[in-house]
């Protein structure tokens, strides 16, 4: 198996760059479909595939981040700005298949939006505004950080061990808001007994990753907007178990480069909005658990 990154020293040193936030979307959702082609090119030669050729990447030295001449500091142009999760199975990046210079990324358990989070973004979103075209807020499923808020919030009596933590409670506190939207949701869909279905736990998780990543976008874009005009936040989530990015939770069995996907998702302006996507959330996770079932008789 041979992945090869190529750099041709004669070939012209230019990046594309996007010049709209309908740009820097396409570009990131394009970065992360040919990091999925990559993960799908090592999984099915790890399941035995004889035929495979070597897959090559094509690179060139500004990508890397290596000046072109020395001693000559390269001027920062990041062209998003992602707010996203601490977790180690997210390298921001590789799984939008971006360069150097190309992201200014903010990372913090659970993906919050603190104070020293927000002067970052505030930092970003005024010194580079000439380069900066999009704004995302990345989660991802299985969060660490929205799985502990779940266990509080299931067994608020085990509250006690974090108590004497300040910085955990913080953290388990603005989390706590999309828990509860979710657990609701689930109630309002589902019905009362959804708490006994062995996939309560699972799909409460699951769905308050989602809610959560779509609350902080609407934090976000006020954060923004307060300080600069015309930069556009949305929300995605990053699936650790497809490499894939969405606003609602994949279809297993749709491609990554499927039309019918919702890749980034706009922040519920209301109480009426952020109901209507925790349904939606829940609906898909419906469905594919039926989906399952099926393909296992």
């Amino acid at each position: 198996m041979d992945i090869v990154y190529r750099f041709d020293p004669h070939a012209p040193l230019e990046l594309k760059r996007p010049r709209s936030n309908k740009q820097a979307l396409k570009m990131l959702e394009q970065g992360n479909m040919r990091f999925c082609k990559m993960v799908k090119h090592i999984q099915t030669i790890g399941e035995g595939e004889r035929e495979h050729p070597p897959m090559v990447i094509p690179v060139n030295p500004i990508q890397l981040g290596i000046p072109i001449a020395k001693g000559l500091e390269v001027m920062q142009a990041p062209w998003a700005l992602v707010l996203g999760c601490a977790d180690a199975r997210v390298p921001i990046e590789h799984v939008m298949d971006c360069s150097s210079n190309d992201l200014f990324v903010v990372r913090v358990a659970g993906n919050v939006l603190g104070l020293e989070c927000i002067g970052s973004v505030d930092y970003a979103a005024t010194h580079m505004r000439e380069s900066l075209q999009s704004v995302i807020v990345l989660g991802h499923t299985g969060c660490g950080a929205v799985t502990a808020t779940v266990d509080v919030y299931l067994s608020p009596n085990n509250f006690s061990d974090i108590a004497f933590s300040h910085p955990v409670r913080t953290l388990i506190d603005r989390l706590m808001l999309s828990v509860r939207g979710a657990a609701k949701a689930l109630e309002q869909e589902c019905g009362s007994n959804i708490q006994k279905d062995s996939h309560y736990r699972e799909w409460l998780i699951t769905t308050a990753c989602y809610l959560n990543a779509a609350v902080i976008s609407l934090d976000l874009q006020r954060e923004v907007n307060s300080v600069t005009k015309g930069l556009h936040v949305s929300y995605t989530v990053y699936d650790t178990a497809w490499s894939r990015i969405e606003a609602l939770p994949i279809r297993p069995e749709e491609d990554s480069d499927s039309p019918n996907r919702v890749v980034f998702g706009n922040a519920p302006g209301s109480a009426e909005e952020f109901s209507e996507l925790s349904k939606r959330i829940i609906q898909r996770l419906v469905e594919n658990a039926a989906g399952n079932r099926k393909r296992k008789r």
